[in-house]
């Protein structure tokens, strides 16, 4: 299959989710507000990282390797985690709204050292939004330093077992007129890595689609 033809059978797919669980389309007109949705490999890393260059220094403390943590496999990660979805805003009156025009494609550190704009400052009707609808169509990860079981694993992805993966979450996002709403997509990486096959590279869908957090910000 051709990627538009993928594209075309990601979008009708996609679409056919959506009118099943919707009631009808939000559209734009009248009092309007602004809103962005930002993608991170993994906000909490990045909080943290935020957080460290706002403290004092201080001189550093030798840890004898038994004295320190256990660190898990997926610790030790670096890389990127690429990402291609549709997004959905949903309202409270169970309308729907496309975020952007197409498919999103997103590339980010998978250990949430930056952040990219997937969607910036799109015009959306004032109103009160209860949740955010992703439908991914690829999900994979180029990685260094991972090893499972003893096996160093480099490319991983999440196994699909349809064309697409809906993944929803509640939102509370109440866009007043003139106003700037931000949505942070936490694809929360090292976490799913942690469940990767190291044969064949896969993670199971559930996982991802579990691991996924969303924030208003």
């Amino acid at each position: 299959m051709t990627r538009s033809n993928r594209h075309a059978a990601y979008t009708l797919t996609a679409v056919g989710v959506l009118a099943a669980a919707a009631c009808g389309n939000v559209t734009v007109g009248g009092l309007t507000g602004e809103a962005t949705v930002v993608i991170s490999g993994d906000a909490d890393s990045l909080s943290l990282a935020t957080l460290a260059t706002q403290l004092t220094p201080r001189p550093a403390t030798l840890v004898a390797p038994s004295e320190g943590p256990l660190r898990s496999p997926e610790d030790e990660a670096e890389g990127e985690v690429e990402v291609e979805f549709l997004a959905f805003l949903v309202a409270e009156s169970g309308g729907v709204l496309q975020l952007g025009r197409e498919e999103i494609r997103v590339r980010v550190d998978l250990r949430g050292r930056d952040e990219m704009d997937a969607i910036d400052r799109q015009l959306v009707p004032a109103t009160l939004y209860t949740e955010l609808r992703l439908v991914f169509t690829e999900i994979s990860a180029e990685v260094e330093n991972l090893v499972i079981g003893g096996v160093p694993v480099f490319e991983v992805h999440v196994e699909l077992e349809d064309l697409s993966l809906l993944v929803t979450r509640p939102i509370a996002l109440d866009v007043t007129p003139g106003s700037l709403a931000e949505l942070v997509v936490d694809l929360n990486t090292p976490a799913w890595l942690a469940a990767v096959d190291p044969i064949t590279g896969a993670v199971d869908e559930t996982v991802f689609q579990d691991l996924i957090n969303v924030e208003v910000r």
